[in-house]
């Protein structure tokens, strides 16, 4: 077991198919596919994709690289389609094969690339209808169309500002979607992703991409979708001390205090994947209070003002920095960043085992009880 001074990321399943459930639901006539890239947004690829797959009957996963995709296939077996988003290259051409991965076609030059080297294998079509980050031009359709070969069973393109259901771009992205789709008669079409399936059912298509809402984080500007918490970042105390006023707090000095205070130095950092950005911004729930960062946040120490707390602190304590009790979009906007990117930020640096860079200890639940093994497999196992 790794040491109980390890900052912990404890990750409900119970909870992750519950939001499948309930996103799919707005949408309820399109595929809910799920997207596990950047090892589920940090809270591991294998685990969540062995839960949606068993429990909930999901059937397409989207993973950004190949050597994701490989890992993956090993994880929930040969059934599931497995799409690669940022499209196939020569150099990783032989995983396609051998993990029967889908590619996902960006421009023409893959297109004949893939036509070539894998005739009739199915493939995915991007366009790019206003997010001008990837994909097939709108001019680009009758000449990917044209690429013998090309076996196209997804048609797709990804909403710009899906986050703000308002926003103009949305119905004029549906519009020109809805053009070039048309197109392809025979494939599947995909345009939402998490934030564009609450947007309404049009949105919907024949398949929506569920990917932050899955993992606890609002996909919408303001959280007026119900979405359940699903990983949970603690660290434990493990200093208690008193400050005069006058005096200040952490590198530059950037905190003095007023008055006299009650301080928890708690062990989590930026090392830990948690942003610096938090520095005299975010708090965390500690006996029953939040209670503010105060001074920098440093590698791997984070010093709490827990004067007000109801219970006295002491050493062992844990500190939660987001879960049920501090929504993770709360603290990144306290923080001045997104929710993505604190759970890829920690998530990423989390490991199952001890080792090199395993600071922070993940851990699987299913509600209240620790997670199947047949969920966890080996990110379950201690080295």
């Amino acid at each position: 077991m790794m040491a109980a001074h390890n900052p912990r990321l404890d990750i409900d399943l119970a909870a992750l198919c519950a939001n499948y459930r309930r996103i799919a639901a707005a949408c309820p006539a399109a595929e809910a596919a799920a997207v596990v890239k950047c090892d589920a947004y940090g809270l591991g690829a294998e685990a969540v994709g062995r839960a949606l797959a068993t429990m909930e009957d999901c059937r397409t996963f989207f993973v950004a690289y190949s050597e994701e995709g490989a890992a993956l296939r090993e994880a929930i077996g040969p059934k599931p389609r497995i799409f690669v988003f940022n499209g196939p290259f020569p150099e990783y051409l032989s995983a396609y094969r051998a993990y029967r991965l889908t590619p996902v076609i960006n421009t023409i030059e893959q297109a004949r690339l893939f036509a070539r080297e894998a005739p009739g294998a199915p493939a995915a079509l991007h366009f790019d209808t206003g997010m001008r980050r990837l994909g097939l031009s709108m001019g680009e359709a009758d000449a990917v169309s044209a690429v013998s070969g090309l076996n196209v069973t997804l048609v797709m393109s990804h909403l710009a500002c899906a986050s703000d259901p308002a926003h103009p771009m949305n119905a004029a992205q549906l519009s020109a979607f809805a053009a070039i789709a048309g197109k392809f008669p025979a494939a599947q079409k995909s345009l939402a992703s998490s934030g564009g399936a609450l947007i309404g059912k049009k949105f919907g298509c024949d398949q929506v991409r569920l990917g932050v809402g899955l993992y606890g984080a609002s996909p919408l500007d303001e959280r007026s979708f119900p979405i359940d918490p699903v990983a949970r970042l603690t660290a434990p105390v493990i200093q208690v001390h008193d400050m005069r006023a006058g005096e200040t707090v952490g590198y530059g000095a950037t905190f003095t205090a007023d008055r006299a205070l009650r301080l928890a130095t708690v062990s989590l950092g930026y090392g830990d994947g948690f942003p610096r950005a938090a520095s005299n911004r975010g708090k965390a729930h500690l006996n029953g209070a939040l209670c503010p960062i105060v001074g920098r946040v440093s590698m791997d120490l984070i010093v709490l003002d827990a004067t007000k707390t109801p219970q006295p602190v002491k050493v062992g304590d844990r500190a939660e920095f987001f879960g049920p009790n501090r929504l993770i979009d709360d603290q990144a906007a306290d923080c001045g960043v997104i929710g993505y990117e604190l759970l890829t930020g920690v998530g990423g640096l989390a490991r199952p085992r001890r080792g090199l860079g395993g600071r922070v200890e993940r851990r699987y639940f299913w509600g209240d009880r620790p997670a199947d093994a047949g969920f966890v497999g080996d990110e379950g196992k201690d080295a």
